[in-house]
């Protein structure tokens, strides 16, 4: 069914009613009683905040595809039949369908397009997969983690061995990445390796209730004896009244004054400890010092709009009052120019603390080596028809994919089988006629021009893969490999932004790229069409960080040679 792009239109909310129709009819269809089913599981079965959007495809199909806050398909209907769970809901909610088994090396056969036919299955079958029923497809080395969602065409039941039978056993209808599973561009969704079949029942909940009721009070005994009174948390000239890493990994809620107090101490240490260049804007100083250096506490306070101050100038003018820093600029274009001496009593007496930086450092484990990190991006070429020949004489399939370096080994083959070698200048080549077809140069060529006319004449093609053995290959697509394009550039109003497009190639999800900048940047982010070309997604953050959105990139293992960065701001300064 989605062999091709569905072409959904924009999605929408539907109401709470038309929601509580939709989970009541999922239960009716599969077989769940909603009233014995626990609140996690009926969530799971469909989400709070259900969207839904038409869609029609240039197969023929039309109907309707359901899906979450994040843009990800939870279920599908045609315009003629019943609702069908997406690989999403099912990897939620594996409970939910009976599964027939295949081989491993079947599964890919089933991402090609095909269905499942009877010799491909695996005896016994559930005793639910009879004709007509909703089934999910899984293979023998991952028994509960369906891969594919089709019809059984067959009553399975009725065979104990497969060896010599024929026909469908599943007409395929969603399978892993389909156009379906490619819908969900905003979140990454790693295929689970193994999930639990059970049913989530109410019972369950009731059993547990008195336990977690006396796991509540104990916690509201032990809070109510750690939470240190807020007097003790100011930052005193030169003493400390409290151990700032006991503080910061007990309470599980600060006030505002705690966290001013954390994002304080974050700059004196970071005065301390840090050697920093200085002019520095703000936005990189923030980002690169001020959140590194926070205390230990939980992730959601460790963002400026949690302070008092809620923007970062008005926490650098505070600064700038208590005389720990100097800065220039207006508003909230600020460039911190000066910062409290290191040999100043408050700085020399400064007790650091743990910080969040060491922390995301030991929970990340062992440093990898660049290389090991980054993905590969891989230059392949298909040969034209005018090197058709040229392949039959080395014995090698035409139709396929080369990178440079085969190539080359096939042409010195080429020239070492043929004797084109000039007896005279071994560093040039006699071409024969096969070979002055294809590059269209002179009898007499140096090997280097022979090689580069005849890389010329192949298909450019690029693969990009993720790094590791076991990493993700990608998908092989027509042209020269893509770069992120990074633009700074000035708007109506003398606001600077920071534009990032043609990423998701590089396994790269609009909607945690955006909430990555919004933290990073301390500055809006939103994601939208790119304007030379509707089809890319653009993401656009407040502020100058081209150089932070480059580290940002090459930590997610993006070649330097892959980015392209372009600051208009800088060009458009009269000097």
């Amino acid at each position: 069914m989605f062999k091709k792009d569905p072409q959904p239109k924009a999605s929408a909310n539907i109401k709470s009613s038309e929601r509580r129709k939709l989970l009541q009819n999922i239960c009716n269809v599969y077989g769940l009683v909603q009233d014995e089913l626990a609140k996690e599981a009926t969530v799971a079965l469909l989400p709070n905040n259900t969207k839904q959007a038409a869609f029609k495809s240039v197969q023929g199909y039309s109907g309707t595809i359901y899906s979450d806050d994040n843009e990800t398909p939870t279920w599908f209907k045609s315009r003629d039949s019943q609702i069908y769970p997406s690989l999403f809901t099912v990897w939620k909610c594996p409970y939910l369908l009976p599964t027939v088994k295949t081989h491993p090396h079947v599964i890919g056969v089933l991402e090609g397009g095909a269905d499942l036919m009877l010799p491909g299955t695996i005896p016994p079958f559930d005793k639910r997969c009879v004709k007509g029923v909703v089934v999910g497809v899984v293979d023998s080395a991952n028994p509960t983690v369906i891969k594919a969602i089709g019809r059984c065409k067959l009553n399975l039941t009725q065979f104990d061995t497969v060896v010599g039978r024929t026909g469908v056993a599943v007409e395929i209808l969603h399978h892993i990445d389909d156009e379906l599973y490619k819908l969900n561009k905003f979140v990454d969704i790693d295929i689970p390796e193994e999930l639990d079949t059970k049913i989530p029942l109410k019972e369950a909940e009731s059993e547990l209730a008195p336990e977690n009721e006396d796991n509540e009070e104990i916690a509201q005994e032990n809070k109510d004896e750690i939470v240190p009174e807020p007097k003790e948390t100011a930052v005193s000239q030169g003493t400390q009244s409290y151990n700032i890493d006991d503080v910061a990994e007990q309470v599980s809620s600060l006030t505002v004054e705690e966290v001013d107090n954390f994002f304080t101490r974050s700059l004196l240490q970071t005065i301390k400890l840090e050697d920093i260049e200085l002019p520095i804007i703000s936005s990189t100083f923030m980002s690169l010092y001020i959140y590194k250096n926070l205390p230990v506490i939980d992730s959601s306070y460790c963002n400026i709009k949690r302070t008092s101050w809620k923007k970062t100038s008005k926490f650098l003018k505070a600064m700038v009052k208590l005389k720990y820093l100097d800065v220039k600029g207006k508003d909230e274009d600020l460039t911190i120019i000066k910062l409290l001496d290191k040999k100043n009593p408050l700085v020399e007496n400064f007790v650091p603390h743990k910080t969040m930086g060491k922390l995301n450092s030991a929970s990340q484990g062992p440093t990898q080596s660049k290389k090991a990190n980054e993905l590969s991006v891989v230059s392949l070429y298909k040969p034209t028809n005018k090197s058709r020949m040229f392949f039959n004489k080395v014995d090698q399939v035409f139709n396929n994919y080369f990178t440079s370096s085969e190539l080359r080994s096939l042409l010195e083959k080429y020239i070492k089988s043929e004797n084109l070698s000039n007896p005279k200048n071994p560093k040039t080549i006699v071409l024969d006629d096969n070979l002055l077809s294809i590059t269209g140069g002179e009898r007499v060529s140096p090997r280097d021009q022979v090689f580069k006319a005849f890389l010329a004449n192949f298909s450019p093609h690029y693969q990009i893969n993720e790094p590791g053995a076991s990493g993700k290959k990608g998908e092989v697509k027509r042209g020269q490999p893509p770069k992120i394009l990074i633009i700074t550039e000035m708007k109506i109003g003398r606001k600077v932004i920071t534009r990032v497009s043609n990423f998701e190639d590089f396994y790269i999800k609009p909607h945690l790229l955006s909430e990555e900048l919004k933290v990073k940047c301390s500055g809006s982010s939103t994601i939208g069409p790119y304007v030379q070309n509707p089809k890319i997604t653009e993401v656009t953050v407040q502020g100058p960080h081209g150089k932070l959105i480059i580290e940002m990139l090459k930590e997610k293992g993006v070649p330097v040679t892959c980015i392209e960065f372009q600051d208009k701001v800088k060009k458009g300064k009269k000097r």
